[in-house]
């Protein structure tokens, strides 16, 4: 029987736009530019998992591993030894496939992800037969079923994928999951010339998990982790599909075990997919947070259809219902000069999504838009590792690269200076979702959904203090002290744990604005944990159908994350009974907890 080795490439790994961390899509992106209220967090590399438990035979999943433990591994022997990537990491995967011809030579490397769509793109043929076996480009399950010989059309199953997480990181440097995730499909028929999610799936969607699945797996997770927030679908645009949302709306209307009180489900969507729905449906289907791509505003007309519609329009429906937005915008069309991309970056910052991304245009190597720019000999000569949403790679139309660095720069100052903290963003959507539902006439929303939305007002409660007194300005306070007074009149005042967490939380964001003022944050982005997956493929059992290992554990992480546990369950339980003791109602999770409300 085969083995194979999945991996990761190996750390340290190169730092981003701003010197952030690779691994980190929270701080990186999503809240960047925040101050001492940027959030960071931590991701896992979902496809993976997904190959490993729908092949017949065993494998281990080395996931950021260092370089001593990739080695190690490769040291046993694999029949296969698969490399997962983005382009950002090219160097260092070259680098391991050289070190798996020497040490075991037997091995046949794939590589996937895509890192895997660039180096087909950008290497000559020769070279790639010297570093690879076989490319992977498009559904992994299919294609490793295809390798080993397995039936193509055995069922699909995915279960445990594990959970993402963000917070403060002076609140906790090691934040828990608690975000779940399914994979619902695959590609996006958008056909977008600079998406490389199109190109891989060769501009078609794989539906790869029905409603009825979804629904069973989400539900497993909120009964088995009851701490989880939210459960995020995967697929570039699943808003689209319009039979599956809805059928996954009516089997969570009709669940009695959870139903809208409990489940909560994001998924990536468009403007033009959301327009499908009439939005008080929306709310009935469990939907609680997206990534909208508004791109820019002007790509209606320049040819990007997912974008028919007004983006501004459709969030603030969202948003009146308590539904989160991300969005992400990108500079440097070839439309964008330098008047109207001002236009365009102030139409975005208009919107006041709860959190953002703001990118240039780049040509990721083996797009539709990377071909058309190396014919015009427009491509430029980039280091590997600035091939990401920040890196350029070409000569624009109108600007130079500085032009464009600066004005991403520019836009998540705008953006925090005038809405504020993400955190406050999200309670702003929360009490939205709450004052919607209570005056709601469906039982649906009124009895359940209402439920989840003040669990989560009363969770981010805590941080009001802190985000208005270090707010960026009189601007962004007074929207802050405007929100705690309408969570007052929803409310009512305070819990004593609440008011004791606020003011704990207030004391540790003091601290951390002393240490910032005198030593850089940025200095040293962070390493994410070794962790070793093993599938060992010894039957079916309940839990995950995985091992997991810490190859090389840290005294220091576990310390803390005993402590962590420790002092959450002791605080829970002393402001619980503080809470009682003052015959105070306390709604849903303890104010104890470190843990923040972040899509």
């Amino acid at each position: 029987m085969a083995r194979i080795l999945f991996t990761t490439p190996t750390q340290p790994y190169p730092t981003q736009f701003c010197n952030d961390s690779l691994t980190d899509l929270t701080s990186q992106r999503l809240t960047k530019g925040q101050d001492i209220f940027t959030l960071s967090g931590h991701m896992h590399c979902h496809g993976v998992h997904f190959i490993a438990q729908n092949i017949s035979v065993p494998s281990v999943f080395l996931e950021y591993p260092t370089r001593e433990g990739f080695e190690a591994e490769v040291r046993k022997g694999y029949d296969f030894v698969g490399i997962t990537f983005f382009a950002t990491c090219m160097e260092i995967v070259l680098d391991m496939c050289k070190l798996v011809r020497r040490l075991s030579p037997s091995s046949k490397i794939v590589l996937g992800g895509y890192g895997a769509l660039a180096f087909n793109a950008a290497f000559p043929d020769d070279f790639k037969k010297e570093h690879m076996d076989y490319v992977c480009i498009g559904e992994g399950v299919q294609f490793f079923r295809q390798l080993l010989g397995e039936p193509l059309d055995a069922p699909i199953k995915q279960s445990h994928l594990p959970r993402c997480g963000s917070n403060l990181p002076w609140l906790d440097r090691h934040p828990k999951g608690n975000v779940g995730f399914i994979v619902a499909g695959l590609g996006c028929p958008s056909a977008c010339d600079f998406c490389a999610t199109t190109e891989m799936h060769g501009n078609a969607r794989i539906m790869l998990y029905e409603p009825e699945k979804i629904f069973q797996e989400m539900k497993r997770i909120y009964r088995t982790l009851p701490d989880t927030q939210q459960v995020l679908i995967y697929d570039e645009d699943y808003l689209k599909y319009t039979e599956e949302v809805r059928e996954l709306g009516r089997l969570i209307q009709e669940d009695t075990e959870f139903g809208l009180r409990k489940l909560n489900w994001f998924a990536p969507s468009s403007v033009q997919s959301l327009n499908q729905y009439g939005w008080d449906e929306l709310v009935l289907t469990g939907f609680g947070g997206t990534f909208i791509g508004v791109e820019s505003k002007f790509a209606p007309q320049e040819g990007y259809d997912k974008r028919t519609g007004d983006a501004k329009e459709t969030i603030e429906e969202l948003h009146k219902r308590g539904i989160a937005c991300t969005g992400g915008w990108m500079a440097g069309f070839e439309f964008h000069d330098r008047v109207n991309i001002y236009e365009d970056l102030n139409y975005y910052i208009s919107i006041g999504m709860v959190s953002k991304q703001i990118s240039r245009v780049s040509p990721y190597p083996g797009t539709p838009l990377w071909y058309r720019l190396k014919e015009e000999g427009r491509l430029l000569d980039v280091a590997w590792e600035d091939q990401s949403f920040y890196g350029g790679g070409y000569k624009y139309k109108h600007f130079e690269p500085h032009e464009l660095e600066s004005l991403i720069l520019e836009g998540y100052r705008k953006y925090y200076e005038t809405w504020g903290p993400s955190l406050m963003r999200q309670l702003r959507i929360e009490l939205n979702g709450y004052e919607y539902c209570r005056a709601s006439n469906n039982p649906l929303l009124r009895e359940g959904r209402l439920e989840r939305h003040r669990d989560a007002c009363y969770q981010l409660y805590p941080t009001i203090k802190s985000c208005e007194h270090f707010a960026p300005n009189g601007l962004v306070r007074r929207k802050i002290r405007q929100l705690e007074e309408r969570y007052l009149r929803n409310f009512g005042r305070p819990n004593p744990s609440q008011v004791i967490q606020a003011n704990y939380v207030w004391l540790k964001a003091l601290q951390e604005k002393l240490l910032r003022s005198l030593f850089a944050y940025d200095r040293g982005p962070k390493q994410e944990p070794f962790k070793k997956f093993i599938y060992e493929k010894n039957g079916e059992k309940d839990g995950p159908p995985y091992k997991l290992l810490y190859p090389q554990e840290s005294s220091s992480y576990n310390f803390y994350r005993s402590y962590r546990d420790l002092k959450e369950g002791a605080l829970g339980k002393a402001l619980n009974l503080i809470d009682q003791l003052w015959g105070a109602e306390v709604p849903g999770k303890s104010a104890a907890s470190t843990s923040v409300r972040m899509i």
